[in-house]
């Protein structure tokens, strides 16, 4: 059994409703969390609820409990973070995993709680080669353009309606500013550091800010607790100012609202120099200094009015993420159009969806609905251009016309095409 089936099994939802650990415990999957495509557990910031009691953290998978053991990771102080353990056999005689901290963390067998349509399916599963395969998708080639954009949209939907599900999940532990904070933070670190920034958002939590902001802090001083007790500063080398460096430090050691060093891992080799973490630590805090005033959500909504056009509804959004620059720091590089527009479409847009979901605003709802559907083609990806060589030249013109169907083809290969579940995607397809 490949591990990559059981992520999809994990990551689908693909279980029991009533589960139980190996000791017994009740254990109710609320998120999912997300892939961890970096160094560390499989995923990442994962919801959970053990015994009535809400916990959020890693979830390491194995097809075998002791492989734990048998990658080390009971020496690798990177999976402390872990909530649950996740295999299809428990082969050892513990109830529960040991990390490398010591504590104690839950085992889940999954071989006997699996849903009826994947126990199926996992019977009857030959494992596929990791290999592209040759020609063209067999779904995607033999469907016409109106079939394509049907599928194409009923699955860029799907995918947006997945992301508003995951960021209400998020608030059982939080709230609306702190649940778009962590998400811009982490689409700032792009791929390499995207989980790093995200960290930094949950280890310094934006009511902690909103606090310090009301005992007297300044923006410098908040901007120096995000570089300096991260690291970065030091790590930056001399793409900063050094003016702006001193400045930093000297405002980090006068200041007195954070002392503690934070252990992140930074991914900084082949990064492009203007994509440095360092860039969007500065810029972004302070822009979240600005918002402090009332709340971070309150001040892009503010700034960002539906009652607008399309177009106008994205400049504003772009004007308030990249022209809140620190004084004297105002011609460091800021986030490009590229990672604007992913932000808008992956994070703001489902998030204030949410908002006015909650508040039972219908005619705002729509409205979001359609700058998501119209909104222009995003920059293409690894996972768009994997999926472009599993189409004609006619279908991937087609595919790139919106970033509705680009997020289309994003979702069907992290449902299907990830885990070469062809069969799957087939009845799926036609299906829905």
């Amino acid at each position: 059994m490949d591990e990559k089936f059981l992520y999809h099994i994990w990551d689908e939802g693909h279980l029991k409703p009533d589960l139980k650990t190996e000791n017994g415990k009740n254990l109710r999957i609320v998120y999912q969390g997300q892939f961890n495509t970096n160094r560390g557990p499989d995923f990442c910031n994962v919801i959970l609820e053990l015994d009535g009691q809400a916990i959020q953290g890693d979830v390491e998978i194995h097809v075998n409990s002791y492989d734990w053991i048998a990658h080390n990771h009971h020496e690798d102080h990177h999976y402390n973070d872990v909530i649950l353990h996740v295999v299809l056999f428990n082969n050892g005689k513990q109830s529960h995993t040991i990390k490398e901290n010591g504590e104690a963390i839950e085992i889940l067998a999954i071989k006997e709680q699996l849903s009826e349509d994947i126990q199926k399916l996992l019977d009857e599963h030959q494992e596929a080669e990791a290999k592209v395969p040759s020609g063209y998708c067999a779904l995607l080639a033999a469907v016409d353009n109106d079939t394509l954009i049907a599928i194409l949209n009923s699955y860029g939907r799907r995918r947006f309606h997945n992301k508003v599900h995951r960021f209400n999940a998020m608030l059982m532990l939080s709230d609306f500013d702190q649940v778009l904070y962590e998400g811009i933070m982490e689409a700032l670190g792009y791929d390499k550091n995207k989980l790093n920034l995200l960290k930094i958002a949950q280890l310094i939590p934006l009511r902690e800010i909103r606090d310090w902001y009301r005992e007297g802090m300044t923006a410098v001083e908040l901007i120096a607790v995000l570089c300096c007790s991260t690291g970065i500063l030091k790590r930056s080398g001399k793409i900063l100012d050094p003016a702006l460096v001193s400045s930093l430090e000297q405002s980090y050691e006068q200041q007195r609202f954070h002392a503690r060093q934070l252990d992140i891992d930074w991914q900084l080799f082949r990064i492009r120099p203007s994509n440095h973490p360092v860039f969007r630590l500065v810029s972004f805090g302070a822009l979240l200094y600005r918002s402090l005033q009332s709340s971070l959500l309150k001040f892009f909504l503010d700034l960002v009015p539906l009652e607008t056009t399309p177009r106008l509804h994205f400049q504003n959004f772009h004007s308030v993420l990249t022209a809140s620059a620190l004084p004297g720091a105002e011609k460091l590089p800021q986030p490009g159009q590229a990672l604007v527009s992913n932000i808008y479409i992956n994070i703001f847009l489902p998030i204030i969806h949410l908002y006015h979901e909650k508040l039972g605003h219908a005619e705002e709802l729509a409205r979001i609905l359609t700058l998501y559907s119209g909104f222009r083609p995003l920059q293409e990806n690894h996972i768009t251009r994997f999926m472009s060589r599993q189409m004609s030249p006619a279908q991937v013109k087609l595919a790139n016309s919106r970033s509705l169907y680009q997020q289309g083809l994003i979702e069907l290969f992290y449902r299907h095409c990830r885990y070469h579940l062809c069969d799957q995607c087939v009845a799926d397809s036609v299906s829905s």
